[in-house]
């Protein structure tokens, strides 16, 4: 789909059923732990804990329209945003790339 070119990977969406399905307890603990420190630390930055957000598969018909729409509110397109990894596949693992400044 050409209209997805320059979109940035901003977000990691996991269906919640894949979550239940393929992971196992621990690594459902770990998950959690982890959702939870990013809430904590929202709340002392003076952000809302939760953000809820409506997703599009880029397969849908429809998602053109959606990007139509999100260029015209200027929502869309790269965009430097320091706390953003970017991300890429390399086979079947996902490789966060390394940022400037970034903890290691």
């Amino acid at each position: 789909m050409s209209e997805l070119a320059g979109m940035q990977v901003k977000f990691t969406v996991l269906k919640n059923e894949d979550i239940n399905k393929y992971l196992d307890e621990r690594e459902k603990s770990d998950l959690s732990r982890i959702l939870w420190k990013v809430q904590e630390l929202r709340l002392l930055d003076g952000k809302p804990p939760l953000n809820t957000y409506l997703v599009v598969n880029t397969d849908e018909t429809y998602a053109a329209d959606i990007v139509r729409i999100m260029q015209a509110n200027n929502q869309w397109g790269p965009v430097i945003d320091p706390n953003q990894a970017e991300m890429k596949f390399e086979g079947d693992a996902l490789i966060l790339t390394e940022m400037e400044g970034a903890i290691k």
